[in-house]
Order: structure tokens, then sequence, then C-alpha cells
């Protein structure tokens, strides 16, 4: 979580959303695209960069592995800490508090879009990353059928404030640290009655026309 995000949300109000019936199902779809790039979890050491109120880091603990959350925000880690015990820091994703090759797994979602620098946060995460460990990114696309339908809220906060990546960046920004491998999940534009029971063809569709996914996942090995 950035500073123009919290500007334009309280953290309750921020968390609250997620519990609403679109919220429920992106972080539900986003989440197990995340965890799929990150392969298997269990005993491994996991950063979320950009933890925003911990609800990643959650699922990333129940997915066994040992996790420490980052953000620049401390409403929102009052509200981490409240949801996860595990270790919660206030701290620059440009500037990470961790030695290099610190940890397995380092995962952002939606934090380079609203970054002044998105080249340096990524050095920065594949810095404290182990070689052969892995770098998850989750970056939002306007051009999907979520942001078509939401055109007109992108023209207010908190994504007036965003640079979005496409995929050709996202790739570029990759580049410099590992083999990468680029996916999109959640094709559908917004919430509608009998979405659950359509998750199964909107996951075949994902597969066939990935740049669609109104998120893109870009999942880093680094190089040993």
């Amino acid at each position: 979580m950035t500073d123009s995000e919290a500007s334009a949300w309280s953290p309750e109000d921020y968390d609250t959303w997620f519990d609403r019936p679109w919220g429920r199902y992106a972080f539900a779809t986003e989440s197990a695209a995340v965890l799929a790039a990150t392969g298997p979890l269990a005993a491994r050491t996991v950063l979320d960069v950009g933890c925003g109120t911990g609800r990643l880091l959650s699922a990333v603990t129940a997915a066994g592995a040992t996790a420490i959350g980052l953000d620049n925000d401390s409403g929102m880690l009052g509200v981490a800490a409240r949801r996860t015990s595990a270790p919660l820091v206030r701290g620059d994703a440009a500037a990470l508090p961790l030695r290099s090759a610190a940890v397995d797994v380092t995962i952002a979602l939606a934090v380079l879009e609203f970054v002044a620098d998105p080249p340096a946060v990524l050095a920065e995460m594949a810095r404290v990353t182990r070689p052969g460990g892995y770098v998850v990114v989750g970056a939002l696309n306007p051009n999907s059928p979520w942001g078509v339908a939401h055109l007109l809220g992108m023209r207010r906060p908190p994504w007036s404030a965003a640079r979005f990546l496409n995929r050709r960046r996202l790739r570029e920004l990759a580049r410099p640290h590992g083999t990468a491998h680029l996916t999109g999940t959640l094709l559908a534009p917004g919430a509608f009655p009998g979405l659950g029971r359509l998750r199964p063809v909107l996951g075949v569709l994902e597969r066939l026309i990935p740049w669609a996914g109104a998120f893109q996942v870009l999942s880093i090995q680094r190089r040993s």
C-alpha cells in the first residue's frame, strides 16, 4: 500500500472492500494466481511488499510459509496486526530493510503502479530474494474487461495516480533479474449473478487470452 492509495481510502474502508462480493471474488482469484506462481510455500520465508491490511499475509502463512509484511502506512499495518501474527515492518519498498538473499520469495501486489521508480523497487525485491527463489508481482491491467467497465473510476483516486505497466513493460523490468513467466487472470468485468459458477469457464479463457486478465502475474526466478 502506498501513500497515494492511503490518501484515497482509510485502512478500514480499504479492508472492508474485500468483504464485498467483487472484493471477495477478486481476492480469491488473485491470491490463487499468486500462490500458483510462488510454488509450494511450506518452510519458506516470504516478504510481502506493500502488504496493506495483511490478507495475503494470512494466505501465505496458511500455506506454511514464514512471512514478513512491509508497508509504508502505519494505519494499514495496524489493521494487519489484528489479522496476522506475522512480523510487520513499516518501510520503503525502494529501500527494503533486509539483507541481500534474505528470503525465498518476495511478493508485491498492485504496488509497482503507484511507486515513483518501479525498476528500483523491483531491483530491491530481487536483491533480498535468494538465488533460485521467486519474485512475484501482481499488476493491474486497465485494458481488460474490468478496466474498460471501470474507465470512469480510473480517473478518480487512487487509480488516477497509477502508472499502469503493460505486459511488455513488465517483461522489460524482469529481464535483469532472472527467468520470467507472465500470466493473466481475473477476466470478469465485475461482480454479477452466477459469477462463481462461471469461474471454471473463465479459467479456461484466461489461459487462452492471458493479456485480457485484469490481474497480470509476473513471476521471476532469480538467477543462481
